[in-house]
């Protein structure tokens, strides 16, 4: 894997090194979070664009990256246009193991490592701790980047900023601090490009059906 694709790099961040495994709080957004990031992968690799009205393939080459070419098939496929939060709804929920996937995919890449693990002899439990961590240390460089460094971001910078506010991975990594300082600057990021603010949107409605579940307030 030459370059990690947002995809890649939002489950990075959305890891618990310790225990290998997604985060709780992350964890109900994580399939909208990795959707979200092939999309916008797609959309930087100039085969997807969006507009107010929808999602759609402009150039169906495949890119040689097999996670992102399978997506790249479905949107083809599709008949009819769609909004981005209408796709990113509907292949998070039609990819239910797509996290699973994702974790093993970057085993196969040599980011995480596979452990195997017993509770009291009986359960087993497989936790995916990360090889070295460069990789989610660079990611939250850049993420700090984007919110206290004055230059320019790189776009693929903000996209990656959007994917771990909508996902709860950013309010993991940031101090309570450092996230009332950077709370002006996170709101404009998130506004900046389509598939991220649809990304929130389902995200959000996600977090609402929850709560509604759980007897708590919506966000």
């Amino acid at each position: 894997m030459p370059q990690l694709t947002l995809a890649d790099e939002i489950v990075v961040l959305m890891l618990d090194d310790a225990e290998g495994e997604i985060r709780p709080d992350c964890l109900p957004l994580a399939a909208v979070a990795i959707v979200g990031g092939v999309l916008m992968e797609l959309a930087l690799r100039g085969r997807v664009d969006s507009d107010l009205q929808a999602l759609f393939v402009v150039d169906d080459t495949p890119t040689g990256d097999t996670l992102l070419d399978a997506f790249l098939a479905e949107l083809q496929a599709e008949d009819g246009r769609f909004l981005s939060a209408w796709w990113i709804d509907r292949l998070a929920k039609r990819h239910a193991d797509i996290v699973d996937g994702m974790l093993e995919r970057l085993v196969a890449a040599g980011i995480l490592r596979v452990q195997e693990t017993r509770h009291l002899w009986v359960f087993s439990r497989r936790a995916y701790p990360p090889v070295s961590g460069q990789e989610e240390r660079e990611a939250k460089a850049r993420l700090m980047a984007v919110l206290f460094a004055a230059e320019m971001p790189d776009p693929r910078d903000t996209l990656l900023l959007g994917l771990a506010n909508a996902s709860g991975a950013l309010a993991a990594i940031l101090s309570e601090e450092e996230w009332e300082a950077a709370t002006g600057r996170i709101a404009e990021v998130g506004m900046l490009e389509e598939i991220g603010r649809a990304v929130r949107l389902v995200a959000r409605h996600e977090w609402n059906t929850i709560a509604a579940i759980m007897g708590g307030h919506p966000v």
